[in-house]
């Protein structure tokens, strides 16, 4: 199978004087966004780049900025006042999961969680599989310790590796 569909590509945002005035202040986030870029992709519908940057609203005004979506769905924001990412899922009623700390550390996690792939075969043994989630724990917890805090977005992802349902061939088949 050909995992060079498995490779780690930017997105950098187009710049609008809207958005620009509301990350003011945030020098690392307005770099990241529209220098550097973010992940374009990561695994099939985990995580997507939104094509422009969109404010939204939330329950007690918390100020947040859409930049991708995951699943069906859901939105992939930073909150502007910890600067921490974020995902809304919309299911039943919006509530926040952690992803990582900063949009700097949620770009190196993709990156680096990319870079270890592939994983492991549909017919590996429960060691094999079990010795890809902690590799990959090991990985995202070097980059961002919160992010692997049981029931976040990164440790969901680590527990799907270990009860086989990212099998090389399963991601290569869900981003083709």
């Amino acid at each position: 199978m050909d995992s060079s569909n498995l490779i780690y590509k930017s997105y950098v945002f187009p710049e609008r004087p809207e958005i620009s005035r509301l990350l003011a202040g945030l020098p690392s986030v307005t770099h990241a966004l529209f220098a550097e870029g973010v992940p374009k992709s990561f695994i099939g519908r985990r995580y997507t780049a939104d094509s422009e940057l969109t404010p939204l609203e939330t329950e007690g005004s918390k100020r947040i900025l859409r930049f991708g979506s995951s699943g069906l769905a859901d939105a992939v924001v930073i909150d502007l006042v910890s600067g921490h990412v974020l995902e809304i899922v919309n299911a039943p009623h919006p509530v926040s999961v952690f992803i990582n700390t900063s949009l700097g550390q949620f770009t190196r996690t993709v990156r680096a969680v990319i870079s270890r792939f592939p994983y492991y075969d549909n017919d590996s043994d429960e060691d094999e599989i079990s010795g890809v989630a902690n590799e990959l724990t090991d990985i995202v917890r070097s980059i961002d310790p919160e992010a692997v805090v049981p029931d976040r977005y990164w440790s969901t992802f680590i527990d799907d590796v270990e009860i086989g349902d990212l099998s090389t061939e399963a991601i290569l088949a869900a981003i083709s």
